[in-house]
């Protein structure tokens, strides 16, 4: 019975995750999502007890999904723990995500009320977190230690940030393909920002791990381990 919960709560994610993304949260309704599922609309509240429960064990999932693809990447890539790879991989998953992308920009258009209110002290815990990673790689010697940390951290927010919504503004048109944007932000990155190039990459590596294992949910919490 707990597994067939899980692989039920799994599926009305799953079918949230693709009508949110599509319509926007204010436009997707309990019976949408349970009509995509497969399920009545009251098992949909056996699991959840209401929409708006649905939406944040959904980003919570995803929060989760992102750090692991960003951790596996960083992981398996040899030169993975210096800054302009470590940042390169996290910026491909994110990118990949049109619900994390929503989160991160703030987007009310998709993620409804549950972004509308949200005010600069909703970013804080997420700065605080960046700032102490980047000591942590400045005491490796991976980013350079003239630069002030919490300087660092908001340009690669502002980095990010504008990456992931730079095509509602220019249109995706005018938008090169990802892969080089990507290549050009790492070589920004590793020209500008890091260290010793002899530094090892083993402890950025582990840095990012240290760091990664309790990501931050949407309100900038620690977050719990997700259901489905």
């Amino acid at each position: 019975m707990v597994r067939a919960g899980i692989e039920r709560a799994g599926r009305i994610l799953d079918a949230a995750a693709g009508l949110i993304a599509r319509y926007g949260y204010d436009k997707t309704s309990v019976s949408d999502i349970a009509r995509t599922a497969g399920i009545a609309k009251g098992a949909v509240y056996q699991e959840f007890a209401s929409k708006e429960a649905v939406l944040e064990a959904l980003l919570l999932r995803q929060t989760h999904r992102l750090a692991r693809t960003t951790t596996e990447a960083v992981t398996a890539d040899p030169q993975g723990g210096r800054l302009s790879a470590i940042y390169r991989h996290a910026l491909e998953a994110l990118a990949a995500d049109p619900l994390m992308r929503a989160l991160y920009t703030a987007d009310s258009q998709t993620l409804g009320d549950l972004v509308r209110g949200y005010g600069p002290e909703r970013y804080a815990p997420r700065q605080r977190w960046a700032v102490a990673f980047v000591v942590r790689m400045q005491e490796a010697g991976l980013i350079r230690t003239d630069l002030d940390a919490q300087s660092v951290a908001h340009v690669l927010a502002i980095i990010s940030t504008g990456l992931i919504s730079i095509e509602s503004t220019v249109g995706s048109e005018a938008a090169p393909p990802l892969e080089s944007t990507l290549d050009a932000v790492a070589a920004l990155l590793a020209g500008g920002f890091e260290g010793d190039a002899d530094a090892d990459p083993t402890e950025g590596r582990r840095a990012f791990t240290d760091f990664i294992a309790t990501p931050l949910s949407g309100d900038g919490t620690q977050s719990p381990e997700p259901t489905g």
